[in-house]
């Protein structure tokens, strides 16, 4: 038996009883947002005789500041001449129309300061604070600010103004009036003023073409080089030889324990690495605290904002994969490397070579043959589970079906059963695949999960169906998933087969009409993929986000740049399914404490479809929203069932830990982006590593399947039991195959 360490105005109400007619005509033209500014003094069309320099006060009033006072008046005719010139008919490429709103509403606030009967009063007892002149944003104090400039002792001014002499009273009032000309401009006029939905820059963002995404990434000439081949091949070991070789660089996987395995290989090697997943984050520091210049991590984490020599991309054909495929494809079109190695099948490579094409990067394809033989038997299992013989590998679609195999197999033979199967944790799913390989297990079950990732000891395959749900309804599997299961039959092994005596793997199925599928699919030919599956980066996001009026959702928002691209796309490109990101999105939408960015953020944490695991993430959230800073066992979880007791009560069942287990690694997903909120993950590793030890012992002494009732014998064929099985497969496929949408363990 393994061992295992012991420590452990929401809206601004409901709209009174609308008059139907106007207030959908209202409420259907957005034209009603945009308003021009109030002017009390100064009509919008000025005269062509007009000096937009000169404040037309009344020289009636006596007392008036600007009558009374001529050094007041023309230093401050001076200063609005200059800042006219500078501003309005230079500075920034805003409409001059926009432009000259802004000057009008300056002018206005002005001269309704200067004819205040109260002015004199309010100068005698203005002081303004240091604040106050450092960021001039009080619109009602402009005339007071101005005439209070010798209360600020010349010193200071040569900081603010950052001239060190001949500071004289104009360049006082030139810096007070531009100031508030800017806030004026950016603050009343362009909000108010610019349609956002038609703006310039919502066509900047081009939804047609993301390789203009990543315009640094578009600087370089890179040099995209593929190795494609087979399961089997060793496509993925050459580009690693050639990753250890590089200055810096970066080996990006599909899962987690993958990204583990190749920083443990280098470890051992004596390669400097760093360790990058959305879970665990381990810096390989030197005495100098110098950082490793090679990092393994998942492809979701790779940093877009450094240069790398050499970064792998391993099985880039999940760029097609509708849930996760963005992270490939922004990989591919985004990080800045010198030169990309993408590992992966055949069926990628038109795709990407007409992506190359597009980002004009040099292209090269390296193929390879698989390392070993693999054959379709001519026959089904004869005899059931009698037929089952050491090394075999049983494959099923649902946790349901897995369990209930391993039971029925154990029950039936003296064969010992390993299981993996998505949800479980990796650190679990390597112990079995452990407990295989060296044989202390003789026969493993397991899902699709196995199609990449862990490294077997399979001699056979044994498909029990050719069928799996897709979320909507059962379907034949692909050509390409049976493929790459099927083909992790008979595993190279680098230290055994050096002598040339390559491997023979082997594939049969439970019946006639599941090897007959298996066979098709084995002997098809390669269909290449026809698009890659994108999404915009959060940074996009938040830049489009600026065209919207404020207080959008960012579900409207994430649905809007979906149709967006559908609409735009090229057909080289589509969305990613949004259903689990906007699940996130609708807890954390109302929670008005979380910026747009954060929000973006978290739409992305790998968030199960348990109510346990919501009512922690809303928890989670709201730490974010308040500020606060919390260890894990701040929170109200039921922890207190991790305790070895457990393992052979039937209450408290497989999933009630893998549900913990979930928000564990939640908690460390969120440590990772919010240290300062989320702390002392020494206390969540021992709950981590509990965790895992009571899923693998109630795995291990399992004595029925903690779920459901059996469904039918998957050895024979009989109809009614096809469709209870195919039953339980829908039942339990999302939980049991659910991706997250970010760093998928």
């Amino acid at each position: 038996m393994l061992r295992y360490s012991s420590s452990l105005i929401k809206y601004f109400g409901p709209l009174a009883h609308a008059r139907s007619i106007t207030s959908k005509a209202l409420f259907n033209n957005n034209k009603w947002l945009f308003r021009k500014p109030e002017l009390r003094f100064y009509k919008y069309k000025d005269g062509p005789d007009t000096d937009p320099c000169v404040l037309n006060v009344n020289p009636g009033k006596k007392n008036n500041l600007y009558i009374a006072n001529a050094d007041f008046r023309n230093t401050l005719s001076d200063a609005l001449r200059a800042v006219y010139e500078t501003k309005v008919n230079g500075g920034s490429k805003v409409d001059i129309k926009l432009k000259k709103y802004a000057w009008l509403r300056l002018k206005d606030l002005i001269h309704g300061q200067l004819i205040d009967n109260d002015l004199s009063t309010k100068l005698s007892t203005y002081k303004p604070s240091l604040s106050q002149i450092i960021n001039p944003t009080d619109l009602s104090n402009i005339v007071l600010q101005m005439s209070s400039i010798s209360s600020v002792n010349q010193n200071v001014w040569s900081k603010i103004i950052r001239e060190s002499e001949n500071i004289t009273d104009i360049d006082k009032y030139i810096y007070f009036l531009s100031s508030y000309y800017d806030y004026i401009l950016g603050k009343e006029i362009i909000p108010f003023m610019i349609n956002s939905r038609d703006n310039q820059t919502t066509n900047s963002i081009n939804f047609v073409n993301p390789s203009e995404w990543f315009p640094e990434a578009r600087k370089i000439r890179r040099h995209i080089v593929m190795h494609v081949g087979p399961t089997n091949s060793g496509k993925t070991f050459k580009s690693l030889q050639k990753l250890k070789h590089a200055e810096r660089g970066y080996y990006a996987g599909p899962l987690r324990l993958l990204a583990r395995e190749v920083y443990d290989n280098f470890q051992s090697e004596g390669i400097r690495c760093n360790l990058l997943t959305g879970e665990e984050v381990i810096k390989d520091l030197d005495v100098s605290g110098n950082e490793a210049s090679l990092t393994s991590g998942t492809v979701e984490m790779i940093p877009m904002n450094k240069k790398f020599d050499i970064v792998v991309l391993d099985e880039i054909q999940m760029m097609a994969d509708i849930d996760r495929g963005w992270a490939w494809t922004n990989a591919l079109l985004g990080v800045q490397a010198r030169e990309i190695h993408c590992c992966g099948e055949q069926s990628a490579v038109p795709l990407i070579k007409r992506i190359s094409e597009m980002t004009g990067d040099k292209f090269t394809i390296n193929e390879y043959t698989r390392m070993g033989n693999l054959k379709v038997e001519d026959a089904p299992l004869e005899n059931g589970f009698k037929s089952l013989r050491k090394g075999d590998c049983v494959v099923a679609f649902s946790k349901k079906s897995i369990l209930d195999l391993k039971l029925e197999i154990e029950k039936k033979t003296k064969l010992k059963v390993a299981v993996i199967y998505g949800s479980l944790p990796p650190e679990t799913r390597v112990k079995q695949a452990t407990l295989f390989n060296t044989g202390e297990y003789d026969i493993l079950v397991a899902s699709d999960a196995i199609g990449m990732g862990l490294n077997l000891s399979i001699d056979r395959i044994i498909f029990t169906t050719s069928k799996k749900f897709n979320g909507r309804e059962m379907v034949t599997m692909s050509d390409s998933n049976i493929k790459q299961i099927g083909g992790r039959a008979g595993r190279f092994k680098r230290d055994i087969h050096l002598d040339g005596n390559l491997p023979t793997g082997y594939i049969t199925a439970v019946n006639h009409s599941v090897l007959k599928d298996v066979r098709k699919a084995i002997d098809s030919p390669i269909v290449p993929l026809e698009s890659a599956v994108t999404w915009p980066t959060d940074e996009i996001c938040a830049q489009y986000n600026n065209c919207f009026e404020a207080g959008t959702t960012c579900q409207y928002l994430l649905e809007t740049i979906a149709k967006e691209i559908e609409k735009n796309s090229n057909k080289l490109f589509q969305i990613c399914d949004l259903k689990s990101r906007l699940n996130a999105i609708k807890i954390i939408d109302e929670m008005d404490n979380i910026s747009f960015m954060d929000k973006m953020r978290l739409s992305n944490a790998p968030l199960k479809d348990n109510p346990l695991v919501t009512n922690a993430f809303v928890q989670f959230c709201l730490t974010i929203a308040y500020g606060h800073t919390r260890g894990i066992l701040s929170y109200k979880f039921p922890f207190d069932e991790l305790d070895l007791k457990y393992i052979y009560n039937e209450k408290h069942g497989l999933e009630r830990y893998e549900a913990l287990y979930n928000i564990i690694m939640l908690f460390f997903w969120l440590s990772n982006r919010y240290p300062n909120y989320f702390i002392d993950q020494e206390s969540a590793k021992d709950l981590k590593v509990f965790c895992e030890m009571i899923i693998f012992e109630k795995i291990d002494h399992m004595k029925k399947n903690p779920y459901k009732k059996k469904f039918g014998n998957y050895i024979t064929s009989g109809r009614s039991r096809k469709r209870k099985t195919e039953k339980s497969e829908r039942n339990d496929s999302n939980s049991q195959n659910k991706k997250p949408r970010h760093d998928k363990n």
